[in-house]
């Protein structure tokens, strides 16, 4: 008995470090911190919305296989001027204080970079459980959120709740 209280003693010690990471460490890198990405020249970002259920990968684009996500709501997207791309810049590589987020990952939001017409660097979001995905990586883990947001609705991409919400404004844009 004691052999299997003692193992499953040790078994929850190691389960519950890797949860202790994501629920009690602070953010990686430190609040403030600004990370070089994406690392590489760019000469425009252009921004998307898209319904990540329309098919089974939810990611938007790999820049190695140059291929757009076919949910997406407007093929060409909205180019985004010199202050919209440094308030964009501002609010995904400067590290944030560590923010409420959940584990969904439904992003619906993109934003690509180009250099010479080519995909570079892919910025994406899912504002539902406040996490994202960068390509390279490199994003600080907890990034400004809401200045993204605010971006996001000054370009005039749709902002809501839930798949169904994303699903029917790109149908109804498309």
């Amino acid at each position: 008995m004691n052999k299997l209280l003692s193992a499953l003693l040790l078994s929850l010690l190691m389960c519950s470090c890797e949860g202790y990471r994501h629920r009690f460490a602070g953010p990686s890198p430190a609040p403030g911190t600004l990370v070089n990405w994406p690392g590489m020249a760019y000469d425009e970002v252009r921004a998307y919305c898209y319904d990540y259920t329309a098919e089974e990968s939810e990611t938007f684009l790999d820049p190695k296989v140059g291929r757009m996500h076919s949910g997406v709501m407007n093929r060409t997207g909205v180019k985004l001027n010199a202050v919209q791309t440094k308030q964009l810049m501002a609010a995904i590589t400067v590290s944030q204080p560590k923010g409420g987020r959940t584990p969904c990952y439904k992003p619906h939001h993109a934003f690509v970079f180009f250099n010479q017409g080519r995909p570079v660097a892919v910025f994406e979001m899912c504002f539902g459980c406040n996490r994202q995905k960068s390509y390279p990586t490199g994003t600080p883990e907890y990034i400004d959120r809401q200045a993204l947001w605010d971006l996001t609705a000054e370009l005039g991409l749709p902002l809501g709740k839930g798949n169904a919400f994303y699903t029917e404004a790109c149908r109804r844009k498309s």
